[in-house]
């Protein structure tokens, strides 16, 4: 059993056939429990309530995660809406796909008070580009020092090493796993960061499953290393409580 802390669907596809993709793929690699979040479509308003309406027909096996522009006109009165409808867990903000600088966009605060207010972990891009620094998040966390914040992607490889070097430093920073393939961060990360501060995700349908799963193999970690990469970690983060199970 294995939780997947972060995927998309694409809706694009076509609800059905996106759906059943998606769940044949948690049945085929063992994933037990995944957070999803929808990136297509005409508004995250709108994608909002169809992760709502997704997960709520499969509970115990899918859980929301809601997407926010902030830099949306009404961005606040967004957050408040998502994160109230049911089945939503997490918080995803993209600074890369909205365009924004995550250290001056004003819209951001508003975003994460609210989630620090119903306390919901944020999960934030990290890696491509000027707009997805990982310390550009730093005043935030600084912050915020009882919200979770999950770094996605590790800092991808532009900043992976100081990514890690974050969570080091940040009791409130988890490192996300997906999308991360480069063996020497990969490697710091497995040998310095806590091992309660790691967090396994396949950012499927754009990567493959297996591909995330397998890449920590070159490790050797022992089962309780993988017990809290694969679940306890995400449990906790996501206060999820007794054993999950696929129906």
């Amino acid at each position: 059993m294995i939780i997947d802390i972060h995927s998309h669907i694409r809706r694009i596809e076509g609800g059905n056939t996106a759906e059943t993709k998606l769940l044949a793929d948690m049945e085929k690699h063992g994933i037990g429990y995944r957070i999803v979040s929808a990136w297509d479509g005409r508004s995250e308003r709108e994608g909002n309530q169809y992760i709502s309406d997704l997960v709520s027909r499969y509970p115990g096996k899918l859980g929301g995660c809601a997407v926010i522009n902030p830099k949306a006109y009404d961005h606040k009165q967004q957050t408040m809406e998502a994160l109230s409808l049911p089945g939503m867990m997490m918080l995803e903000l993209n600074s890369l796909e909205h365009g924004y600088y995550p250290d001056s966009c004003r819209g951001v605060e508003a975003v994460l008070a609210v989630a620090e207010e119903r306390q919901t972990p944020v999960k934030v891009f990290t890696g491509i580009g000027s707009r997805s620094m990982p310390q550009q998040w730093v005043g935030h966390v600084k912050k915020h020092p009882q919200l979770p914040f999950v770094f996605l992607h590790m800092g991808c490889f532009d900043y992976g090493y100081g990514c890690v070097e974050l969570a080091i430093e940040y009791d409130n920073i988890y490192l996300e796993t997906s999308n991360q393939y480069e063996v020497q961060i990969l490697k710091k990360a497995v040998n310095s960061v806590p091992k309660e501060k790691l967090i396994f995700g396949s950012s499927y349908p754009e990567r493959f499953t297996r591909c995330s799963i397998d890449v920590f193999e070159m490790f050797h970690l022992d089962e309780e290393y993988k017990q809290y990469l694969y679940i306890q970690n995400s449990k906790r983060l996501l206060n999820i409580s007794g054993e999950i199970k696929i129906k």
